[in-house]
């Protein structure tokens, strides 16, 4: 699903567009995955059915070639196997990394404040 974040002209006043990619969640453990499918009795086959997606890429998620894959993907798997999300693919959005800022710029603000 794509959603027009943004209008820019550019060139000869056509309107660029850009879009807001999907959401990509990692696996977790690809082994994970498989032993879920398989305590639940689903094949690969049975799976495919049920997302609609082939079972080259139910494969390659549980041999860990597909490192990541759509969230809306991720949850249907999810659902399917009665697993948590969190138990089974990692979230790159939840993991925010911290700023980091210097006191260089700090210290110039302060000095041309006062």
């Amino acid at each position: 699903m794509y959603v027009i974040t943004e209008r820019r002209t550019c060139g000869y006043g056509r309107p660029k567009i850009r879009y807001q990619r999907e959401a990509w969640m990692r696996v977790k453990d690809p082994a994970a995955i498989r032993r879920a499918r398989k305590a639940r009795g689903f094949s690969q086959r049975d799976l495919t059915a049920l997302f609609k997606c082939t079972q080259a890429a139910i494969s390659a998620l549980e041999r860990g070639t597909m490192k990541t894959c759509g969230a809306d993907l991720a949850k249907i798997i999810c659902r399917r196997v009665e697993r948590g999300l969190e138990d089974l693919f990692i979230d790159p959005s939840a993991e925010a990394l911290p700023s980091v800022t210097t006191g260089t710029r700090t210290t110039q603000h302060a000095k041309a404040v006062a």
